[in-house]
This record gives structure tokens, C-alpha cells and sequence, in this order.
């Protein structure tokens, strides 16, 4: 069986998942119930959130299940360096297809929220236009969600599943 599963924390990569399952035809899974019912080694498409630089799960479900690909859901545009940076962090040897998802503060826990205040006040403080105009993302409940997102990683599994 192939699956896409996925590790969500405000729901985008949970979105996306569940969009792209229906796409490809396949089973999607949060990670908690696929180590419940996916047997180890099955071919997957993984998304997950991004914080700090991470794709959080993908660690966990490269050590259970085959990852075919690696779709990371991220708050800011895409970018060649943001792909760069999320590649090596992550330790990529497989596709990676970047999605950008949103924020709902209403979702995030304590600590995450006091997180991104700090990345925001020092965005602020850098006096750097760009990092001034992302800081204003994370200002408000945003939603960046699109099915045209899915297009590359969508090809990707038409191809390979």
C-alpha cells in the first residue's frame, strides 16, 4: 500500500494531505494513526508543518516507512534559499516540494506563540525591508492554503505511485 501521511499543527499540512490523497487516490494518515494501522516500510509521501527549519515528523516517519518524497508546509513564500536551507536541515536525499500554508494563532501553543514574537521583533528590528515586510505575516491569522500548490508534488506522485 502506498499513503500519504502527514503531521499537521494548525492544520495547512493536514489540508494539503488530505487534498493531495484525494488527487492521487490514495489513503491519508495523520502520523499518529499511520503507526497504528501502516505497516513499516510502505512507500509514502510525507508533509509536514516547518518550525525552525525542520519538517516536523518527517525524522520520525523516515525511520518507519519508505519517504518517496517530502512536502514541507512553511509560512513564508517560496524561495530557492528557503528549499536550500530546508534540504540540509532536513537531510534530504528525496524530492522536496515546498507548500505555503498560514498561521492560526488559536492553534499554536504557548511557547510557539512566544517564538514567533521574538522572530517578529527581530525581523522588525533589522531594518532589513524584506524582513520588515515578513514580519507583517505574522502579525495576524493568515491562510495561504491553494490547490495550485499541489501541482508539482501532485505530478510527482502520478509518476511514481
Amino acid at each position: 500500500m502506498k499513503a500519504i501521511i502527514y503531521e499537521s499543527n494548525t492544520g495547512h499540512a493536514e489540508r494539503y494531505a488530505k487534498t493531495l490523497a484525494e488527487k492521487l487516490r490514495l489513503p491519508c494518515y495523520d502520523i499518529k494513526q499511520a503507526k497504528k494501522e501502516l505497516p513499516k516500510g510502505e512507500k509514502i509521501i510525507f508533509i509536514g508543518w516547518v518550525f525552525a527549519n525542520q519538517i516536523m515528523g518527517l525524522k520520525d516517519a523516515g525511520k518507519r516507512w519508505s519517504v518517496a518524497a517530502a512536502g514541507a508546509v512553511g509560512l513564508f513564500p517560496d524561495s530557492k534559499t528557503n528549499r536550500e536551507i530546508l534540504v540540509s536541515k532536513n537531510k534530504l536525499t528525496v524530492p522536496l516540494f515546498y507548500l505555503r500554508g498560514g498561521i492560526d494563532f488559536s492553534k499554536l501553543k504557548g511557547l510557539q506563540k512566544k517564538l514567533l514574537k521574538m522572530v517578529h521583533d527581530d525581523m522588525l528590528r533589522s531594518n532589513d525591508p524584506e524582513k520588515t515586510e515578513a514580519a507583517k505575516i505574522l502579525e495576524k491569522d493568515t491562510d495561504f492554503f491553494s490547490e495550485d500548490n499541489l501541482t508539482d508534488i501532485a505530478a510527482f506522485g502520478l509518476s511514481q505511485f
